[in-house]
């Protein structure tokens, strides 16, 4: 990382076949800072494309820095390349399946100025149809993750298989402290982090996003829901959609991976990989 090389807020976003979708999302940026007023620098990682998505950033997108892997790599470890190629205040970890709307950059940047103990916070979001997406959520425990990502799933219901996990009877229309969000719209606090990897490369697919928010709550920052401003995100959801497909197998990779190192080992700073920085408490 290069310290001449800061902004106030990173954006990075992780590519793979994304065409139809990348534009959108880029076009989004800019509107979402129409006035100029928060330094911006996007970074596009791309892991392999093969439907245009390169040429397509490249050839519309000249201020985006882009960055094309030569092989393909994990999630994690591409958007760790877009975290350490600047020097920021704010890294916006952002899918390119989203859109933002009109103030969603500076309603998010401001929260966190106001809010110095916040480590993470994430906006409202909603499908392309409007309808609320459970984007914040409780950590999972052994029997949400067995209703979910078992063939346990396929005999109950679904308002029953994750309504507390998804926080389903809590209002989303006030803000709150959350355990998690989905990592499809998160503006993390750069302070918080040591290094230059904000995502554990150990996980497959999947999960960094809960093991990223539990790490910086036990080290003491706090994650807010802020529903204020509205982020569209198709979300895929594949590892939702089949029990026995890729997608659900490294997602069950990953979650035994999380459940190994939060709840099977004994917690320990070292163990931070990759490393948080612990809040500092306030002097009276």
């Amino acid at each position: 990382m290069l310290e001449e090389k800061s902004v106030s807020l990173l954006i990075g976003i992780v590519t793979y076949n994304h065409c139809r979708l990348i534009g959108p999302c880029l076009d989004s940026i800019t509107r979402s800072n129409i006035d100029g007023r928060i330094r911006i620098k996007v970074v596009v990682v791309d892991n392999c494309s093969s439907d245009g998505s390169a040429e397509l950033v490249r050839n519309l997108y000249p201020l985006v820095d882009f960055i094309q892997q030569d092989k393909r790599r994990s999630f994690a470890e591409n958007n760790n390349v877009a975290f350490g190629s600047y020097s920021c205040k704010y890294f916006l970890m952002l899918n390119p399946d989203t859109v933002l709307s009109k103030r969603s950059l500076a309603v998010l940047v401001n929260f966190m100025d106001n809010h110095p103990s916040c480590g993470i916070c994430g906006p409202k979001l909603v499908f392309p149809d409007g309808s609320l997406q459970y984007s914040c959520r409780r950590f999972p425990t052994a029997w949400s993750t067995i209703l979910r990502r078992t063939p346990i799933r396929l005999v109950v219901p679904n308002g029953r298989r994750g309504a507390r996990h998804l926080m389903v009877s809590v209002s989303h229309e006030r803000g709150m402290e959350v355990d998690w969000m989905l990592g499809a719209c998160l503006l993390l606090r750069r302070a918080a982090i040591t290094g230059t990897k904000v995502l554990d490369e150990g996980f497959p697919l999947y999960c960094e996003d809960i093991d990223l928010c539990r790490r910086l709550g036990r080290a003491g920052w706090k994650i807010y829901y802020v529903p204020s401003t509205t982020v569209v995100h198709h979300h895929m959801a594949r590892s939702d959609s089949k029990l026995l497909c890729r997608e659900s197998l490294l997602h069950t990779l990953s979650m035994l991976h999380f459940v190994k190192k939060h709840y099977l080992l004994p917690f320990r700073d070292a163990d931070l990989h990759p490393g948080v920085k612990k809040i500092q408490p306030k002097v009276a």
